[in-house]
């Protein structure tokens, strides 16, 4: 007697419900489909989340129609993407490479910015801290030694997990964050379809010059700076103290740079990358994390190129706090998300 079939929800699903809405939305992002659902046939799916007989469904959805007309709407499903047949091959079936999330962000950042973007005015590209103690302006690169040849810190660039015991000097971290960092022109720009605000050009590339990281740093041992937590002010080249060292700070630092790059001991110092988002969302909203991501890796290349022509040690780690408890952010977890950490320090 042949076996009956056996029923199971696709593992690709992610399933959005809008608010005051009727219908929910499913949306398989392998298959690049989206449909909108009346909450029974939620229910349905839900109840497939391992494999089940059309018998063993009408046992458990309460609204289950008669076994012919279930097998039919069962039929449907499957060839729309949102359940398949369970079989042998598919239960051995490795896990997909991707989360459903994942590809979900991958697709829509393809499919290019929602309809709903650029609504009111577009986010300053300045971010100010008001609750900052001490403003310290920071040396430029004329203290710092001669710039070699890119090729050679190409070849020259590594990652380093121990530092000397010496501390950072401030003038090399002035140096490091002119190079890489700062703002080099401000211009307010405009496109077809309006004023873009005011953007600014500077050495790492950003999609629509938006530049929506801002870096903190989280500063333990540098020559000429009290420990303590900073943000960098890429307009005027200063730091703005935010914080003074405290155990909470030093968790923050063991948690998103000495543990996940597996160091001896914390480094001298880490800059904290926290995308002030609504700068790339306002532009670029629906594919706005992916370009936040790759800026963040420009942004990581570029410090890290200009660590080693300093003759600098870096490392980069890429834990990230969701959502954000760093204290000198804490309770902004709506406006920022951190994307990436980079320890600094003098070579071993």
């Amino acid at each position: 007697m042949a076996q009956a079939a056996r029923y199971e929800r696709s593992p690709h699903l992610l399933l959005e419900w809008g608010s005051g809405e009727e219908y929910a939305t499913v949306f398989n992002p392998l298959a690049r489909r989206r449909f909108h659902v009346k909450p029974a046939l939620v229910n349905l799916l839900g109840q497939l989340n391992q494999p089940l007989t059309v018998s063993d469904i009408s046992q458990r959805w309460t609204e289950s129609p008669a076994d012919d007309q279930l097998a039919g709407l069962l039929s449907q499903l499957i060839d729309v993407g949102m359940v398949r047949i369970s079989t042998p091959a598919a239960e051995a079936e490795a896990a997909p490479p991707w989360t459903p999330c994942e590809l979900a962000v991958h697709w829509q950042s393809g499919r290019g910015p929602q309809a709903d973007a650029r609504c009111g005015e577009p986010p300053p590209a300045r971010l100010n801290h008001p609750e900052a103690t001490a403003v310290i302006a920071l040396p430029d690169d004329e203290q710092a030694p001669p710039s070699r040849p890119l090729a050679e810190a190409f070849i020259a660039r590594r990652s380093a997990r121990r530092y000397a015991s010496q501390p950072l000097p401030l003038a090399l971290l002035g140096a490091l964050l002119h190079r890489s960092a700062r703002v080099q022109r401000r211009l307010a720009a405009r496109d077809d379809l309006g004023t873009l605000g005011e953007v600014t050009q500077r050495p790492s590339p950003s999609g629509g010059a938006r530049h929506s990281l801002e870096i903190y740093l989280i500063a333990r041992n540098i020559l000429g700076l009290a420990a303590g937590a900073y943000h960098y002010d890429p307009f005027d080249h200063a730091l703005h103290q935010l914080a003074p060292w405290t155990k909470e700070l030093a968790k923050t630092l063991h948690y998103n740079m000495v543990q996940p790059a597996q160091m001896k001991a914390p480094p001298p110092a880490s800059l904290y990358l926290a995308s002030y988002a609504a700068r790339t969302t306002w532009k670029y909203k629906g594919m706005a994390l992916s370009l936040i991501y790759r800026d963040t890796g420009c942004l990581l290349q570029t410090l890290t190129l200009a660590a080693t022509d300093l003759g600098l040690a870096s490392c980069i780690a890429a834990q990230v706090e969701t959502p954000i408890d760093a204290p000198f952010l804490r309770g902004r977890d709506q406006e920022f998300i951190h994307t990436g950490n980079l320890a600094l320090g003098m070579p071993y």
